[in-house]
């Protein structure tokens, strides 16, 4: 039985992984990224994203009660029973290690903020005044954004033996999984999530089926 061991997760629309915080005279909304600037969204945050669809959607499976326990752990667990363990994702290592020698080379290293410059945009939005449709004042912020069809990958650990229900628990949550990030009514943050980056083991894992 294959046993799932990464998810992937690819942009099909420019998307903002918030850290929360801004960086002073760029942006006031930063995008998650690590030191290499490379953008990268934190285990846990994809871990939530995740099992939020599988609550959306756990009434319609009856049958995978018990799987999804063992998945995403009961609702309001604090102890983390749960059998899988999200890490964090980044861009393929390959992309890493070359951005990694390119910023440590003796002659014209690339810097951070150049790297994640490249693979990012910015984004300006405001609110409305409800009466006259006019830009409501003091409310005009940038975010930044990772740009369409960049693909990262998570690492997935299995802390006991999946049975066939968890692994059907997991591939109709990630399926399920189609927005993440800022301005999602906004046409941002549309993606894509597959199992081991493979669509039809993705579907067949969803179908219940033991590949």
């Amino acid at each position: 039985m294959t046993i799932p061991d990464h998810i992937t997760i690819e942009l099909l629309s420019d998307t903002s992984f918030s850290r929360g915080e801004g960086a002073p005279g760029s942006v006031d909304v930063e995008i998650e990224h690590d030191d290499l600037g490379l953008p990268c969204l934190n285990g846990k945050t994809l871990r939530g994203l995740i099992r939020d669809s599988w609550l959306a959607m756990a009434s319609c499976f009856p049958g995978l009660h018990e799987a999804g326990s063992r998945v995403w752990g009961p609702i309001g667990d604090l102890d983390e029973t749960s059998i899988l363990r999200f890490g964090d994702a980044h861009l393929d290592a390959a992309v890493s290690d070359w951005i990694a020698w390119a910023e440590r080379r003796a002659h014209n290293p690339l810097l951070p903020q150049a790297i994640l410059e490249s693979l990012t945009d910015v984004r300006s939005q405001t609110s409305e005044e409800r009466k006259t449709g006019a830009p409501a004042e003091t409310t005009l912020r940038s975010i930044r954004v990772a740009l369409r069809k960049l693909r990262l990958s998570a690492p997935l650990t299995w802390i006991q033996q999946p049975r066939k229900q968890d692994l059907q628990c997991l591939a109709l949550s990630v399926l399920g999984t189609r927005h993440m990030g800022l301005g999602r009514n906004r046409g941002r943050g549309y993606v894509r999530l597959l199992v081991n980056g493979d669509p039809d083991l993705t579907r067949a894992l969803a179908r219940g089926n033991r590949p």
